[in-house]
């Protein structure tokens, strides 16, 4: 999803935020990583295997010179809303000027109605934690735990606050706001991560939900630049499938970005190289396109 938007196109999205290049400046590197694969039986949501990317993020982190005492994991029932809000605030309390960060959720996605009225298509994206539903009223369920971009933005906002113009901060949204949320043991047409179905809030124009479709012209407008470079696994419109490696399956860009990102990288290598992984996976339906956005010009290190 697009994350001051936010994203995040999610697509799922993921988000790599960074505005400064990192230098020799740099204080700590700390990261905040989070994985939700069993959600609770009654959110309506299906199994998926985010939480098994943390097994692929951390070992990435630690290549990249995190120390694992910062390194910040949450993973299926701890990741809730307020553990992960919690989170946030932390990671803003400890960061400091020249501090580069990472931030990974891996998890299901789903647009929402907005009730706000700042966005063009009449959606929001949403990032969904352990205790979010899948639909308003479902056990009582009011959208309550389900973090907007809008909101998501303004965590990232206090995280650039902290770490000023020349900290780094990057974002990975390995989620999405399309496609069915359904998940069998042998066919990975049923590894998606998200759902087709809006979530539909009342007071909104389209309060009774609906379907996600592709806009016209392929993309959502863009409302402000970002002080932050977000990558998500696709297309706000597009389905988020789950990639089946030899040890199982893992979320299509957690696994690109645990082969890519490397100490010294630049942006654009980056980018090109998780562009080419993804090429490169097979895709059990309609396309899935990697989803980018940074600080106008941006052609940095991350770490």
């Amino acid at each position: 999803m697009r994350v001051r938007n936010i994203l995040f196109s999610i697509a799922v999205t993921a988000v790599l935020a960074v505005t400064g290049a990192a230098d020799a400046g740099a204080q700590q590197k700390r990261a905040l990583v989070i994985g939700i694969g069993d959600y609770p039986a009654g959110s309506g949501w299906r199994e998926i295997n985010g939480d098994r990317d943390v097994e692929l993020i951390v070992p990435m982190l630690r290549s990249n010179g995190f120390a694992q005492e910062n390194i910040f994991t949450l993973v299926n029932e701890e990741a809730t809303k307020s553990a992960i809000e919690a989170a946030f605030r932390d990671l803003t309390s400890a960061a400091e000027d020249r501090d580069e960060l990472y931030i990974h959720f891996s998890g299901h996605g789903q647009q929402v109605t907005d009730i706000s009225g700042d966005e063009p298509d009449g959606l929001d994206e949403a990032l969904i934690p352990y205790d979010a539903a899948i639909e308003y009223g479902r056990n009582g369920y009011r959208g309550q735990n389900h973090i907007l971009d809008d909101e998501l933005g303004m965590w990232l906002e206090a995280l650039r606050e902290s770490v000023g113009p020349k900290g780094v901060i990057v974002v990975a949204l390995d989620a999405c706001h399309s496609g069915d949320a359904t998940r069998g043991e042998e066919d990975e047409q049923e590894h998606v991560r998200g759902t087709s179905e809006i979530f539909g809030m009342p007071g909104s124009a389209r309060s009774d939900g609906g379907r996600i479709a592709a806009p016209a012209d392929g993309r959502k407008a863009r409302k402000a630049d970002v002080d932050w470079v977000c990558l998500s696994a696709c297309k706000s419109y597009q389905s988020n499938y789950e990639y089946k490696s030899e040890s199982g399956y893992y979320g299509r860009l957690s696994w690109a970005v645990s082969k890519v990102l490397k100490p010294g990288v630049e942006f654009e290598a980056f980018i090109g190289g998780v562009e080419e992984l993804y090429d490169l996976m097979p895709l059990p339906g309609p396309p899935q396109d990697l989803d980018v956005d940074a600080p106008a010009n941006y052609n940095g290190m991350l770490f």
